[in-house]
């Protein structure tokens, strides 16, 4: 099933690499989660450390069928690890939605 997939880059070039892995993998997520109706995502650099790189946040807003979930604690110094980490988050958090929708666990 095909749904809505938004990225946006804020205060940060885009890249087009990055951009193609993240829908991948919202393409991905989307495959294994039915109820999945729209997935907004976004990429943010965090401010820069002295002795450290610039970390990445990447924020999710998946939207379901009666339900909305954000995924926000995910940064890394790379973005494709914070991409990673977020999308991991969210498949856990799918999951443990479709285990309530089921009723294998109370509400």
């Amino acid at each position: 099933m095909t749904y809505p997939i938004t990225i946006r880059f804020l205060h940060m070039n885009p890249s087009p690499a990055l951009e193609q892995a993240l829908r991948d993998k919202a393409v991905k997520l989307g495959q294994f989660h039915s109820a999945l109706a729209g997935c907004n995502v976004t990429v943010e650099p965090l401010g820069m450390h002295q002795h450290q790189g610039r970390e990445y946040n990447v924020r999710l807003d998946l939207q379901l069928k009666g339900k909305d979930i954000a995924i926000t604690r995910a940064a890394a110094e790379d973005p494709y690890v914070a991409a990673r980490e977020a999308f991991e988050a969210a498949q856990r958090a799918l999951d443990a939605e479709l285990d309530v929708r089921r009723g294998f666990v109370k509400p």
